[in-house]
């Protein structure tokens, strides 16, 4: 089935709920590719698959959003323009900031929204510029610092608007942010979880197993898939391919180049060990993306808590989602 014979047969679905349904409708045949993946590397792996656009994605991701009654809205922050959504809370902690890794987009921290508006008065996902809704900044792909100014920008806000620091959760680079902001400005951040945080310290050994762009969207879906996630995501066959061309993007690459080059290569252990704020870290066990001697350096911040997640790989509130909230909700509950 094409994207656009796809699309339409999705637009035409009266309800939600039933959208969702005609994509789980793709689950056998998913797990049949997924199995193919495995054995054959790639090759025709995903033969009768939908090669679904990521913007198509996020454009049904979107609508869902709004339809559990989030906040959508772009606006000007430290020179860029960026998209957020919100979620209001109940809880009578400190607000949240989630922030995703590279190449990603707010949706892709949704899955912790529920165990978080219980406990705070304001859930935002910011999407990096170049990201998601986020158009890509006038004058050039950004690196990591000015990625970093973003996100200050974006607690600054918050604690405005909210009269305290704000708690910032983030993913992979989305977590290196915000252990960077946290060292930044502590007088912002409360607290900080990353969830498989880039900025440890890597070898050129590890920089060379991140990859580059992809010649072939089929092998690169296959090996994307292997190094985000231990058992993948059916949803994710849907959007692999076009992850993988997404992958060899400017915006993408940027980031990767830089630190090829030695530039932001990591976050440097004067850093880590200047933090002083209450750190939790999650990681999953599984994770291919960076390796497991990353969480050596996570653990020589003062009083972090480093917590390994079995059965997951480099983006667990994806992989295994009720694990995760349930760590982050424990964590945040426990701030004073």
């Amino acid at each position: 089935m094409s994207e656009d014979k796809f699309a339409e047969a999705l637009e035409q679905q009266p309800e939600p709920r039933s959208l969702w349904l005609a994509i789980a409708s793709q689950r056998k045949r998913l797990g049949l590719a997924a199995r193919r993946m495995l054995s054959q590397g790639g090759q025709l792996a995903l033969r009768g698959v939908p090669d679904l656009s990521l913007d198509l994605l996020m454009r049904l991701a979107h609508g869902a959003m709004l339809a559990q009654g989030a906040d959508s809205w772009s606006a000007p922050l430290s020179g860029h323009r960026v998209h957020r959504y919100a979620f209001a809370g109940y809880g009578t902690g400190p607000a949240v900031l989630l922030l995703h890794g590279l190449g990603g987009s707010g949706i892709s921290m949704a899955p912790l929204v529920p165990a978080l508006v219980p406990l705070a008065p304001r859930v935002v996902l910011l999407e990096l510029p170049g990201h998601g809704r986020s158009p890509d900044p006038v004058n050039g792909p950004l690196n990591a610092r000015e990625y970093g100014a973003v996100v200050i920008a974006s607690a600054k806000e918050m604690v405005r608007e909210h009269g305290r620091k704000v708690v910032l959760i983030g993913n992979s680079l989305g977590g290196a942010l915000a252990l960077f902001a946290a060292h930044e400005r502590p007088d912002l951040s409360a607290a900080v979880v990353g969830v498989n945080p880039a900025g440890a310290e890597l070898s050129d050994e590890a920089m060379n197993g991140l990859p580059r762009a992809f010649p072939d969207a089929n092998a690169g879906a296959a090996q994307m898939a292997h190094l985000l996630f231990h058992k993948t995501p059916w949803p994710f066959w849907l959007v692999a391919r076009d992850f993988a061309r997404q992958w060899g993007t400017p915006t993408v690459q940027r980031i990767l180049d830089d630190a090829r080059a030695g530039n932001d290569r990591s976050l440097g252990l004067d850093v880590l060990t200047d933090i002083h704020v209450p750190v939790l870290i999650l990681w999953g066990a599984q994770d291919r993306l960076l390796p497991l001697r990353s969480v050596e350096d996570f653990a020589r911040i003062e009083g972090a808590r480093v917590v390994m997640l079995p059965g997951c790989g480099h983006v667990p509130q994806l992989e295994k989602p009720a694990l995760t909230r349930r760590a982050v909700a424990e964590f945040v509950q426990s701030l004073k």
